[in-house]
């Protein structure tokens, strides 16, 4: 018994697997992009902040032929109220774009930082700055986006990809 493997059909199987590897690092690196703008739209829908506010805390880590996995890094803690917008006096606080916060003011602290302010009981000094949270909507929304359509985006891009790359 004699086996005879040809060194044409060896290297052609190699060159195949980088084609498919280089397709889907590409298809990858697309799904996270799409993964990044879905997640910062909902975001910023559910939040009313400005789109690109919450954009800038989402950073993407590609993929490469010898990693083959991407990292989304979302930075969900508060968002300080006086980077939403213009700060607006009324009758009952202050307001910054669609949020109104009763009993907050806006202040210029010695240092020179801005922002919207509470007062913490009665007596002037205990103050502390308006944050908006978008810890427990921001998390799900991600969550959500990962199970269960983020797989069909990766399908979708990884078939495009690899039928591009075959033909070429």
């Amino acid at each position: 018994m004699s086996v005879h493997i040809e060194v044409n059909s060896i290297e052609s199987i190699n060159a195949k697997r980088g084609k498919i590897e280089l397709a889907m690092v590409k298809a990858l690196n697309k799904t996270a992009l799409w993964l990044k703008a879905q997640a910062a739209k909902e975001i910023s829908e559910e939040k009313k902040i400005k789109l690109s506010l919450i954009r800038k805390r989402l950073r993407i880590f590609k993929a490469k032929t010898s990693r083959l996995e991407v990292l989304i890094r979302a930075n969900l803690y508060d968002i300080r109220a006086s980077t939403i917008g213009k700060i607006q006096k009324t009758r009952r606080g202050s307001k910054v774009g669609k949020h109104e916060f009763i009993g907050g003011f806006a202040a210029v602290m010695p240092k020179g930082n801005s922002g919207i302010f509470k007062r913490e009981g009665r007596t002037a000094l205990p103050i502390q700055e308006v944050k908006l949270p978008l810890e427990p909507e921001g998390s799900r929304i991600i969550k959500d986006l990962v199970n269960y359509e983020s797989e069909r985006e990766f399908e979708k891009y990884f078939k495009h990809e690899l039928n591009y790359i075959l033909k070429v």
